[in-house]
C-alpha cells in the first residue's frame, strides 16, 4: 500500500516490478516466461513495463508460470499473500501451515 493509494490497490508499476523480480530470481528471460505462461514475449514486456491494463486471465497465467498463485502475486502486503497461500490449501494442510507459522513467529520473537 502506498501513500498515494490508501485503499491498498497494487499499481501497474508495482505488479510489473514484482513480475520482473520473480522472473529474474528464477533465471528466466521474458521469452521463457512467456512460453511457460502461454502468452507472447511482448505481453510479458508490457506487464513488466506497466504498459496498458492486463486481464486477470493474463496475470494469473503469468503467476502460475512463476510458481505462484494469482492472489499471491496481486497481494498488497505479506499478510495478504500468506492468507492467499494458506487459504488455497485443504483444511488439514491449513492447520499444519498455521502450526508452522506459529512456531516461526515464536522462534523470531525469542531472538
Amino acid at each position: 500500500m502506498t501513500e498515494s493509494d490508501p485503499v491498498g490497490m497494487l499499481t501497474h508499476d508495482e505488479l510489473g516490478e514484482r513480475i520482473r523480480r520473480q522472473r529474474c530470481s528464477l533465471g528466466l528471460t521474458q521469452g521463457q516466461l512467456a512460453e511457460r505462461a502461454g502468452v507472447s514475449k511482448e505481453t510479458v514486456g508490457r506487464l513488466e513495463q506497466a504498459v496498458g491494463a492486463p486481464t486477470l486471465d493474463t496475470v494469473f497465467k503469468v503467476a502460475r508460470a512463476l510458481g505462484r498463485t494469482g492472489s499471491a502475486l496481486l497481494a498488497t502486503c505479506a499478510s495478504d499473500e500468506v492468507f492467499a497461500l494458506v487459504g488455497g490449501l485443504p483444511e488439514r494442510e491449513q492447520e499444519i501451515a498455521c502450526v508452522m507459522l506459529r512456531a516461526l513467529s515464536a522462534h523470531v520473537s525469542t531472538r
